[in-house]
């Protein structure tokens, strides 16, 4: 039996004053601001609390490694570069002249980073994705990996995890979960709140999958709940007047 955590990647820092809205979607590498630095670090807290003790599986991009870190630091965890939970790409030639980090350069952003030994590489190697992608795409990208995930704890038990993602990654663990357990729940993409906590518990030996929590934000406190640059209640705000 294992726990399986998901969550998004803190509050992006905008490259410029209009730049937010794109910072999910590079091909910049957004780092975190001090709020989403702040809420990796209340996230962290939750999981101490909560009793914790397992691994760390992010999305290589800035934003997800520094959000990965700063839970670490407060769980004492390793964090494990994981391709599968990189971003979405919205369009083609939107990753045009992207060069995201390589293994060495994940190890020197932190020293708890350890890419797994089949971590892309090299100069005709990436991990990210360069055609467009559409949801359920992204969904059937994240399905081997958390099936694998599953299929180690019914080989002889595995560590609880943390999967840190971006929306969309996200987006389509929880969907590839809830499919196992509550399909009827599977509805249109909600706001994705930062650092927000998802889990799932996973009986690998028996397959059942059960829902613990979704976008729990019980951690944050309410001005520091947001969808990166908008709070909670601005993105609420605005969905109530386009109704």
């Amino acid at each position: 039996m294992m726990n399986i955590h998901i969550t998004r990647h803190g509050q992006v820092l905008p490259s410029g004053p209009e730049s937010w809205s794109h910072a999910d979607y590079p091909p910049g590498d957004m780092p975190l601001s001090d709020l989403g630095r702040r809420q990796a670090h209340l996230l962290g807290l939750r999981l101490a609390d909560d009793g914790f003790r397992g691994l760390i599986y992010s999305s290589p991009y800035l934003r997800t490694i520094e959000t990965a870190c700063g839970v670490a630091n407060a769980i004492d965890a390793v964090v494990v570069p994981a391709p599968a939970m990189r971003e979405i790409v919205k369009r083609d030639g939107q990753m045009d002249g992207f060069t995201g980090l390589t293994a060495n350069g994940l190890r020197k952003l932190h020293p708890r980073v350890q890419p797994p030994d089949d971590f892309p590489d090299g100069p005709h190697s990436h991990w990210w994705t360069v055609a467009a992608e559409t949801d359920d795409e992204v969904e059937a990208r994240v399905a081997p990996f958390v099936d694998a995930l599953i299929q180690r704890d019914a080989a002889g038990g595995a560590p609880d995890c943390l999967l840190v993602g971006h929306g969309a990654s996200t987006g389509g663990v929880i969907h590839h979960l809830l499919r196992r357990c509550a399909p009827d729940q599977i509805g249109p993409p909600e706001p994705g709140w930062n650092a927000a906590l998802t889990s799932f518990r996973c009986d690998g030996s028996t397959g059942r999958v059960d829902l613990l929590r979704r976008m729990d934000t019980e951690h944050l406190p309410e001005e520091a709940i947001t969808s990166n640059a908008q709070t909670r209640a601005e993105v609420l705000a605005a969905r109530q007047a386009q109704q």
